[in-house]
Order: structure tokens, then C-alpha cells, then sequence
């Protein structure tokens, strides 16, 4: 299948760049098997990254409330309103650059596939993420590596589902 690897972040961000680390390591890992990109925009930019492309793969991180830093939640298309580049109030959410990349003839993935990462500090300027967000980098590039190739892993992503079971 055709895809794409789209890590989002901002590198002076702190936690904010583990969508661009883990992108770099899948480039070196998968050496040339697949097209890794890497962002710091979504919206449009994004529909123009996915466009001729079958299936999209997505990791960027996500702060939400009572979560711990470093949890992997792997969401799908419908669940993509709660991480911050994906659903900018100043821009087109990932939804709707995906609907509107169809409306304009795109051929557009038929599955988007996203890894969320639980950060601990977005906001503060700072190279590199702090230790609870690093330690995950590699189990997570093992995880996206081994979907995509077919090698064995361990997966360390959860679905949101399990979010809506602790809350209850």
C-alpha cells in the first residue's frame, strides 16, 4: 500500500517535536521503503502531503487532561479533533483537508492513521523532549516499523477507548 509518514511538531517546543523525532528515526529505520515528511503546519499543507497517497501515517503529540506523559493513543480519522495542529481553529481540521482534497479530484488516503503522544510540557522553548516523552520514541518507532513492514512488535499505543473506560 502507498504511504506516508507525516511527523508534526516543532523541535524547539519541548515535547511539541516527537512527531518530527520519531519521523527521523522511521526514515533512517525504513531507509527509502516509504515517504517520510515532516511539518510544523497542518491544514492544507497537510491535504497536499497526503494527496496520491492510499494510506497516511500521522504522529504528532497531544495534551490531554489526567493523561500521563509518554501515553501513545493511536486514533483514527473520527478522533482527530482533540490534537492541536490536526484541529487549529485558524486553519481546516484533518477531516475536512481530507474531504475537500476529494471534492478537488485528489486521490486522498483511505486510511488515516494517527499517533497521538501524551506531552508533558508543549509550550516551553527547549530542544529535545523531557524523559517521559524520549522514553517512548523508540517503542513507538518499533511499533509504526513493524505495522508497516510486517515485523514483529509490541504495541504501546491505546485507543481511546480506553480513556472512556478509566473515566468512568
Amino acid at each position: 500500500m502507498n504511504t506516508v509518514i507525516i511527523g508534526l511538531g516543532n523541535t524547539i517546543l519541548s515535547d511539541d517535536g516527537v512527531g518530527v523525532y520519531v519521523a527521523r528515526r522511521l526514515r533512517r529505520r525504513l531507509n527509502g521503503s516509504f515517504s517520510v515528511l515532516e511539518a510544523e503546519l497542518a491544514g492544507l499543507d497537510l491535504m497536499e502531503m497526503m494527496k496520491d497517497y492510499q494510506r497516511a501515517v500521522i504522529i504528532d503529540a497531544i495534551n490531554l487532561e489526567g493523561e500521563e506523559p509518554g501515553t501513545v493513543f493511536r486514533l483514527s480519522n473520527d478522533d482527530i479533533r482533540i490534537t492541536p495542529r490536526l484541529a487549529s481553529c485558524h486553519d481546516i481540521d484533518l477531516g475536512t483537508a481530507v474531504a475537500l482534497g476529494e471534492r478537488l479530484g485528489f486521490d486522498m488516503p483511505e486510511e488515516v492513521i494517527i499517533f497521538a503522544v501524551q506531552g508533558e510540557d508543549l509550550l516551553t522553548l527547549g530542544e529535545g523532549c523531557l524523559e517521559a516523552v524520549e522514553k517512548v520514541i523508540p517503542p513507538l518507532v518499533d511499533e509504526i516499523a513493524g505495522m508497516l513492514t510486517g515485523e514483529d512488535f509490541t504495541r504501546i499505543s491505546v485507543g481511546l477507548d480506553r480513556r472512556k473506560r478509566k473515566d468512568a
